[in-house]
């Protein structure tokens, strides 16, 4: 780590090092920065105070093993870290400003946004600036819409720069341009994206299909109950991970065995011998059920196989049934995701909830994901 640290400091002017700030013995890159610059390790007033004020508001008591993480390099600026217990610090080190921050993905965006920003323009003022509009889709690939862009580079604005991130289950398209004089190119190439791909977009910047799905309801003063099998109850958790979910979310069953199909939701077992689990009589069946026993307006149901034991020639491994809407225009559509099982329970909860986002918007319409859908 020290040699590397040194390395990267002789090839750049600022470095930041993620991760290490913490109460364990593994957490070494105070320790690293102290030897790399010559300097013994202190205990830091101002980290000291962070972590009193952070255990207070906790009610914990400030231990030793939590105490270390206030031992900074003699020398270092604290960066404050407005979530967690460890803060961040900066020095100078042979002209390279060398950053540290801790691990956890929700402090680093934190500070990234408040003392990093603040720290890395007061050292590089003359830095140009880049103005970058990120939107997210959902249900289209990379390959599908480079190709799209590729078709009509003609009509593209040359000063936007295309990019994108791949992730599951959202895509992030970059629109990056260099000058605020650009900014009416950047709206134009939006203007583009969104005609390609309307229906497909969720949002902007860090929109989810949770989110959206929570804020439509909210706004149509709404309720959702969810049935939920392969699933696990996934949906739900995406749900209640967003805030203000409590004044549109009604209820959420974990349905897992057939005995709680019929038992809670009500589905007969007729239905269930005849048809088996994994069918669009089920899912509509869960669905009404999980309508009946709430008092939401909307549901989704799910059933399915995730493997990666279970499936049969008929219905293979990745094969789900998913039912969306209200009491008098309940929908079903049948998709087929042959993964992990991890993936089919990462994918399967956010194509329920993007057809939810479609019925909220007035759209039914079922597009065929990834080319997932089964007819």
């Amino acid at each position: 780590l020290e040699s590397e640290l040194a390395r990267l400091a002789a090839l750049y002017p600022a470095v930041i090092v993620n991760g290490g700030l913490g109460p364990t013995r593994d957490d070494l890159t105070a320790e690293v920065f102290s030897r790399l610059s010559g300097v013994e390790l202190t205990e830091n007033p101002a980290a000291l105070a962070h972590l009193q004020q952070w255990c207070e508001r906790r009610r914990f008591e400030l231990n030793e093993s939590n105490r270390k993480q206030a031992w900074l390099p003699a020398g270092a600026t604290v960066l404050d870290n407005p979530v967690g217990s460890a803060v961040g610090f900066y020095l100078e080190y042979q002209g390279s400003l060398l950053l540290a921050t801790p691990g956890v993905p929700g402090e680093l965006t934190a500070m990234l946004d408040g003392d990093v920003a603040a720290v890395m323009q007061a050292r590089f003022p003359l830095a140009e600036s880049r103005f970058v509009r990120r939107i997210k889709l959902f249900g289209v690939g990379e390959s599908t819409l480079q190709q799209r862009f590729d078709d009509n580079q003609a009509s593209w604005p040359s000063e936007v720069e295309l990019g994108f991130r791949a992730g599951a289950p959202l895509l992030e398209v970059k629109l990056e341009v260099s000058q605020a004089s650009q900014l009416d190119a950047q709206s134009a190439a939006e203007a583009l994206l969104r005609d390609w791909f309307g229906d497909f977009i969720v949002g902007d910047d860090d929109a989810s299909l949770a989110g959206v799905v929570v804020q439509a309801l909210g706004e149509q003063k709404k309720k959702l109950a969810l049935a939920e099998s392969c699933t696990g109850g996934g949906i739900a958790a995406q749900v209640t991970a967003i805030s203000g979910a409590s004044a549109v979310f009604e209820c959420g069953v974990v349905s897992y065995a057939n005995r709680i199909k019929h038992d809670l939701l009500g589905v007969d077992a007729a239905l269930l011998e005849k048809h088996g689990a994994v069918s669009e009589e089920v899912a509509l069946a869960m669905a009404r059920g999980v309508l009946a026993c709430s008092a939401a307006d909307y549901a989704i149901a799910v059933t399915g196989i995730a493997g990666p034991e279970g499936g049969s020639e008929d219905k293979p491994v990745g094969t789900v049934w998913i039912a969306w809407g209200s009491a008098a225009h309940l929908h079903a559509a049948h998709f087929c995701y042959a993964s992990t099982r991890k993936m089919f329970q990462t994918m399967v909860p956010a194509i329920a909830l993007d057809l939810l986002r479609r019925h909220l918007a007035g759209k039914d319409a079922v597009p065929d994901y990834y080319r997932l859908r089964r007819r």
